[in-house]
């Protein structure tokens, strides 16, 4: 019985020793990730920060311009009345739009193609349904598509004249 007890009491103080080394290990291991981690970030940091070219012979793109925006100018078109797409029943939707564009010029190109985007506007209306228009998503969506077909009519170049495009009358019933 004395040899059980002096085992217990042995193997007592090994257990002891070894659930004390390793608990160090673990936090041993932590402290080196996050060094790692830390220098990584650092050296990704000064490379994203060089303005050299990171091959040779290459040439790097001119960082863009700063630019102050500037408010636009809002160009109102007439309302449009168009027969939503739905075949359960009749729907339909009027809506008011203003154009924003950046100054004068935008205008002047803009005003000679306005028949021309009176029809595109009752074109991609009238192939909508009312579940395609009455959301939020559905509207941010339509807004987007007109900004780029219309500055595809005009400009031929997505983003230009027409900068965005607002609902000033929105009824669909």
């Amino acid at each position: 019985m004395a040899d059980k007890e002096t085992d217990n009491g042995t193997s007592g103080k090994e257990n002891k020793k070894k659930s004390s080394s390793g608990g160090l290990l673990p936090v041993i291991n932590l402290v080196l990730m996050l060094l790692v981690l830390v220098l990584g970030s650092f050296i990704a940091w000064k490379l994203v920060a060089l303005d050299v070219p990171l091959i040779a012979g290459e040439e790097q793109a001119p960082a863009p311009k700063e630019t102050a925006w500037k408010p636009g100018i809002l160009m109102e078109l007439d309302n449009v009345t168009v027969n939503l797409a739905d075949t359960e029943e009749s729907r339909f939707l009027r809506v008011k739009i203003k154009l924003d564009v950046e100054g004068e010029e935008d205008v002047a190109r803009i005003d000679p193609h306005k028949t021309e985007i009176k029809d595109l506007i009752i074109s991609l209306l009238s192939g909508k349904s009312f579940g395609d228009v009455r959301t939020q998503q559905g509207k941010f969506a339509l807004k987007e598509e007109l900004a780029y077909r219309i500055n595809m009519v005009v400009g031929g170049k997505p983003g230009t004249p027409v900068r965005k495009v607002y609902f000033s009358d929105f009824v669909a019933q």
